[in-house]
């Protein structure tokens, strides 16, 4: 095969004297003619496999991870895998010079886990540029000034990484997983979009058709379409209102040139950058952050202000007898306080936390609804939480005839809550919160995860130690003063399917 063939080749040349002297001149360089060649793959590795180029890289610039992972990926790591360390690490935090975060838990895995946040997100694109992040997550690892297409693809590829590109209204997440001797090779192209972008339009086209079949998959999910209308409604189209996804009516207006305008102007804030590395030291990291990220300087690359407006509700008719409705209020912004304090009340309320194996603890929320409902229904509270700003409340589902009642019943139960609760109620929800919260930093995905967000919203990670800390901090009166900031502001209500029996917002307060 054509792999096959080019291996045997070029393992065939000690030197470079039986290369031709033009291919020598425009190929080759400035090596001298009887200069050893040395080769930037293991041809030993390489010749086990018998694959296709063209079945490696397919036309559409898109890896067919399955064929790439039987014929190079396992190989490459699979040799690295014995693990040693600790099971959990130190977290320690740091800022560089130029206002990059970097944060490492080592737990001395041979397996890394890497992630750069931005600051940014959908809410920093306009009118005219909207779904620009959605395209680039599509051509990230495309051609920069100094990697090919192929390049930027194969070798993270070799290197046994996957590195993905995460969208969100107020965050953008690139994380990949590999060895830890590939860390330096994998975050160079994690980031070389950062520093020197490029966004041919030729390669735009695969990735804009992409991104369309991809916004045609989510918004079939009624769950995306309504956190797709919540936002919409809540923040009045701007900012955090902002859809997600890319649309048809802007494939003329993406292209290379509003790419580098959006790159320029919002990739080059480096007080908005944080990096994280779990199974790496601090020093470690620090270091690899200031070795490619040392030219981004300090800007006022923000997130555009996203102010709560409520009051507002829309209804999607759907197939199906059942219903879902989401009913918001203006929550609390991550990493702050406020968010443990409705964290808390998430958990008083109910919601779907941990499980216990066999059967369930009934919450609120459903002893409440129960007498209504005849059918199968789901009634949780809900504690969503950006980087500026948040949303709190109940999503229900239910047969269309009765998601009315259990709406009902839910909104009664959430408003109950500013009377107060008994000392046992509150320090049971206490205890689930700090569950849930140890459970997420059990992983080392929900690590990163975690710190990366909080590093964004915060400044600074917080440890497993002092969130647990502040929670047993949280008193009744707290609890109270939270459900009464919810009360008074301004609710949204969406629904999506039969919808023929919803009520409105007027019936709900």
């Amino acid at each position: 095969m054509l792999l096959a063939r080019h291996s045997q080749q070029v393992a065939g040349l000690s030197t470079l004297t039986a290369l031709p002297k033009k291919i020598l001149t425009r190929v080759v360089g400035k090596l001298k003619v009887d200069e050893e060649y040395t080769t930037h793959v293991n041809l030993d590795r390489e010749k086990k496999y018998d694959v296709p180029l063209n079945q490696i890289f397919s036309k559409t610039s898109h890896i067919e991870k399955r064929v790439a992972g039987e014929a190079l990926v396992t190989p490459c790591y699979k040799e690295q895998l014995p693990f040693n360390g600790a099971a959990s690490g130190q977290l320690e935090a740091s800022r560089l010079s130029n206002g990059v975060t970097t944060v490492s838990v080592d737990n001395s895995s041979p397996i890394v886990h890497l992630g750069v946040y931005l600051g940014i997100g959908t809410g920093n694109e306009t009118r005219a540029s909207a779904g620009a992040l959605h395209v680039m997550k599509n051509c990230w690892l495309g051609t920069t000034t100094r990697r090919t297409l192929i390049g930027g693809n194969r070798e993270p590829m070799q290197c046994g990484a996957n590195i993905e590109f995460n969208v969100g209204r107020d965050m953008v997440a690139i994380t990949a997983s590999c060895p830890r001797d590939k860390v330096s090779l994998v975050l160079d192209h994690m980031t070389q979009n950062l520093i020197c972008p490029e966004f041919f339009n030729h390669e735009l086209h695969d990735a804009k058709a992409f991104a369309l079949q991809q916004s045609a998959d989510a918004l079939s999910d009624p769950s995306v379409i309504l956190m797709e209308n919540a936002n919409r409604l809540a923040y009045r189209g701007t900012g955090l209102g902002r859809s997600l996804f890319y649309k048809a009516s802007q494939k003329g207006a993406i292209d290379r040139d509003c790419l580098l305008d959006f790159a320029a102007e919002n990739f080059k804030d480096s007080n908005n950058i944080a990096v994280v590395g779990v199974g790496l030291e601090g020093d470690h990291v620090s270091d690899l952050a200031d070795e490619y990220l040392w030219s981004l300087e300090g800007g006022s690359a923000t997130l555009p202000s996203s102010v709560w407006t409520g009051n507002q509700e829309a209804q999607v008719e759907g197939a199906g007898d059942g219903a879902l409705a989401m009913y918001l209020f203006e929550g609390a912004a991550a990493g702050s306080q406020e968010s443990l304090v409705l964290g808390v009340l998430k958990h008083l309320a109910g919601c779907g936390g941990a499980r216990i194996s066999r059967g369930g603890a009934h919450s609120m929320l459903i002893s409440a609804a129960a007498p209504y409902t005849q059918s199968p229904f789901l009634a949780e509270c809900v504690n969503i939480n950006n980087v500026n700003s948040g949303m709190f409340g109940i999503s229900v589902s239910a047969a269309g005839g009765e998601v009315g009642d259990v709406l009902k019943t839910s909104a009664g139960v959430l408003a109950g809550l500013s009377d107060g609760v008994s000392d046992e109620a509150l320090e049971s929800a206490k205890n689930k919160l700090k569950l849930e919260i140890v459970s997420t930093h059990e992983s080392s995905v929900g690590v990163r995860a975690a710190t990366g967000l909080e590093s964004i919203a915060a400044g600074s990670p917080s440890s497993v130690a002092q969130l647990c800390g502040a929670i047993d901090a949280i008193t009744g009166e707290d609890v109270i003063e939270a459900a009464k900031k919810v009360s008074s502001s301004a609710p949204i209500l969406v629904s999506q399917g039969n919808v023929e029996n919803m009520p409105l917002i007027r019936e709900l307060l």
